[in-house]
């Protein structure tokens, strides 16, 4: 039977996750696909690797009675962001202190909690202030710096120390709670694993590795998923280290895509053939001049945002590739379009010197252009585009291929067509 103060414990964590949706959308999208729990297994909070799964596990007396309303949005938040840095997938750093790695793990995820006001109990930076922590760094970059320092603890006071503000409180943390708990991690082998013998004697592993990778690789399908159901403002307004974390994820399950060869093959397909007369060859049906031959033809429309945020360097960029693509023999037409379409010009084997625009970003005003040209079908359609801005109400008129330059910039909102990121050489 549930208790009172669980079921009120699971009503305030349902309403720090509503909370969470409504100003940090990604990180409520992570966590909608994760089993949660209220025990009293946990001092604190926690996420658990367990036999059924990853899950997030929460203490109600601590949740309800330790907590304010902000605070427990920030502990949610804390433990989200473990799962983002998969830091309880990683095993123990090899001939590694337990409790040193979860201190690096904390040290990393709570310079991304902000708004959210963290309890006084949080590990931080300012924690150790003469040990010369940068920000941003990773869990092993933060757990060299402290086994540094745990290693002078050895064999002197903390007040000896090279860093004695920072050996103290170190010297404190020890043996203490802190406000997440990391005991159902890989490197403290889950929960739940037990270790037991096989019918021939041999000892049985708790937490194999093929158990956790395959664990690591279904929270990898969550973070897809609450990447794809962030819009792209929403996502861009994360800092660039939680994107990049995702945006490795999405690369390892993806693989790599060579955008060059992708937009080659594009614009080389959905060719048009036409009859021509031709002096160099005999009509086969007459033996006589002039014969004909099979022309084979490509139009192809390439709209490039020219809004504020693209700069010279990826104009060129594009420009480059509109090059090749025209010396394969397609016709080129260039299309300029900021929040409007700005010019439109066949490319000639020279880019223009100035590009107009430099102003916000719509992709509807080029796909109704290219509508609006009823005597100048095209075969395909190249968006060049850092990818920000909302999503188009109208479908173009022909195939239809996305080359993002700011992968933050990809997502569902870039309908009707193959979406890709464009990587700078």
């Amino acid at each position: 039977m549930v208790s009172q103060e669980a079921e009120r414990c699971a009503e305030e964590l349902s309403r720090s996750i509503l909370t969470m949706l409504l100003k940090e959308p990604f990180y409520a999208h992570l966590l909608g696909g994760i089993p949660r729990r209220i025990t009293g297994d946990v001092p604190t909070a926690a996420v658990a690797l367990t036999p059924r799964g990853t899950e997030l596990v929460i203490n109600a007396n601590f949740f309800l009675n330790e907590l304010g309303a902000q605070e427990r949005v920030a502990v949610v938040k804390h433990e989200a962001l473990h799962l983002v840095f998969r830091h309880l997938y990683r095993p123990l750093i090899k001939d590694g202190d337990p409790e040193l790695f979860n201190i690096a793990a904390d040290l990393v995820v709570n310079q991304h909690v902000a708004p959210w006001p963290l309890p006084s109990s949080a590990v931080t930076l300012s924690l150790f202030p003469d040990l010369g922590l940068q920000p941003n760094k990773t869990l092993e970059w933060y757990y060299e710096s402290l086994t540094r320092l745990d290693r002078e603890m050895a064999a002197k006071a903390p007040e000896e120390t090279s860093a004695p503000k920072s050996a103290q409180a170190l010297a404190d943390m020890k043996g203490s709670q802190r406000h997440s708990d990391h005991g159902s991690w890989a490197s403290s082998g889950g929960e739940g694993f037990g270790v037991g013998h096989s019918s021939d004697g041999a000892t049985k592993q708790g937490l194999s590795d093929t158990i956790r990778n395959a664990l690591e690789s279904d929270m990898e399908r969550h973070l897809v998923r609450a990447r794809q159901r962030t819009s792209a403002q929403q996502w861009g307004s994360l800092p660039a280290g939680i994107r990049s974390q995702i945006m490795q994820v999405e690369e390892r399950r993806q693989g790599k895509v060579d955008w060059k060869r992708v937009l080659r093959l594009f614009a080389s397909s959905g060719y048009r053939t036409r009859v021509v007369p031709t002096n160099k060859k005999m009509s086969k049906r007459f033996g006589t001049f002039p014969g004909i031959k099979i022309r084979r033809e490509r139009k192809l429309a390439v709209v490039i945002d020219t809004s504020g945020s693209i700069d010279a360097e990826l104009l060129t960029l594009f420009f480059q590739e509109i090059h090749r693509i025209w010396q394969t023999g397609a016709e080129v037409l260039v299309v300029e379009c900021d929040a409007t379409v700005q010019q439109t010009y066949l490319y000639r084997g020279q880019p223009p010197k100035q590009v107009q625009g430099g102003g916000g970003t719509a992709f509807d005003p080029a796909f109704s252009w290219l509508r609006a040209q009823r005597h100048g079908g095209f075969d395909a359609c190249v968006y060049l585009t850092d990818g920000f801005g909302p999503e188009p109400k109208m479908r173009p008129p022909c195939p239809l291929l996305w080359l993002v330059t700011d992968e933050a910039g990809t997502g569902p909102h870039l309908k009707w067509g193959r979406c890709i990121h464009l990587s700078a050489p």
